[in-house]
């Protein structure tokens, strides 16, 4: 499937644009509908809430807020370099697929501010004032006392210590936020493909590192400025310079890429990070790619 150049269009999707909704979902209480077109933004100091019903937010390109029922998400800041989220109460999941060097994320919760760190996966309960690192690395700072967090860790924001413990990152695979976050990685990593082939094959615009609107899948498409970049849930997200290369992999694909551990652990493993180093099985060598 490719895109006319008159169909695949740029628009810019800041900070704060609503990707998808399911369910009962508003914003400052006034509902949205489950078509959304990709031009709904939630604004600073406004919140998306959830009732029975689930909403994906995007923050900066590769970086997407998910969440949960009976949720509430406030905009603080929707600045491209330095998004700023709170979570009020309920669960937020964030996927964060490219972390540039120079951004800022920060997602506040029960008076603590968390600095995500690096791409990875990362949990906010808001009603238990939790914070998990499914994978990756982020930093928290409340009431004068810092303490960074790695992979398979958690914080009580009510510790007075601000003591960090492991959980059980199977366990927490298992919950429902979770499995519909892999769903939703998936379906966006079909998209990327779509919308790479056409920039690739020249049907499309291509500015770098973007949101893209794929009106097929009636959502943003993240395209990375170059190579090509995996999902902390395994998924493959090409550069137009490296789509050529999905026909290797296909999506879910959980063998054959040398990189870093993944952690869809619901699925039972995988891989993510990395690129091709050492080839493809029965296929040529390939460097380049993978995480920057």
């Amino acid at each position: 499937m490719l895109l006319s150049a008159q169909v695949q269009t740029f628009r810019g999707a800041l900070p704060g644009t609503v990707n998808y909704v399911e369910g009962q979902v508003s914003i400052d209480g006034n509902p949205l509908n489950t078509r959304q077109d990709g031009n709904t933004q939630v604004q600073p100091n406004q919140s998306l809430m959830t009732a029975n019903g689930k909403a994906e937010m995007l923050l900066s390109p590769g970086v997407f807020v998910r969440a949960g029922n009976n949720s509430d998400i406030r905009m603080v800041s929707n600045g491209l370099a330095n998004p700023t989220i709170e979570v009020i109460h309920g669960n937020a999941m964030i996927e964060v697929d490219q972390k540039a060097t120079d951004a800022q994320i920060d997602v506040l919760e029960h008076g603590a501010t968390a600095s995500i760190l690096k791409f990875g996966l990362y949990r906010f309960n808001g009603d238990q004032g939790t914070i998990q690192v499914v994978d990756g690395k982020l930093r928290v700072s409340v009431n004068g006392k810092t303490k960074e967090l790695g992979q398979g860790h958690e914080v009580a924001l009510n510790d007075p210590k601000l003591k960090t413990v492991g959980f059980d990152r199977k366990a927490a695979a298992q919950d429902d936020l979770y499995r519909w976050s892999s769903v939703r990685s998936a379906y966006l990593a079909q998209a990327n493909e779509v919308t790479a082939q056409s920039a690739y094959m020249g049907y499309g615009p291509y500015w770098g590192n973007g949101w893209y609107w794929n009106p097929y899948f009636a959502a943003w498409s993240w395209l990375p400025g170059d190579g090509f970049f995996y999902s902390p849930f395994g998924y493959p997200f090409f550069s137009p310079g490296y789509v050529v290369y999905a026909r290797y992999g296909g999506y879910g694909f959980r063998g054959g890429f040398a990189g870093r551990p993944g952690v869809n652990l619901a699925a039972g493993g995988g891989f993510a990070g990395g690129g091709f180093h050492g080839g493809f099985a029965g296929g040529g060598g390939f460097h380049g790619g993978g995480r920057r």
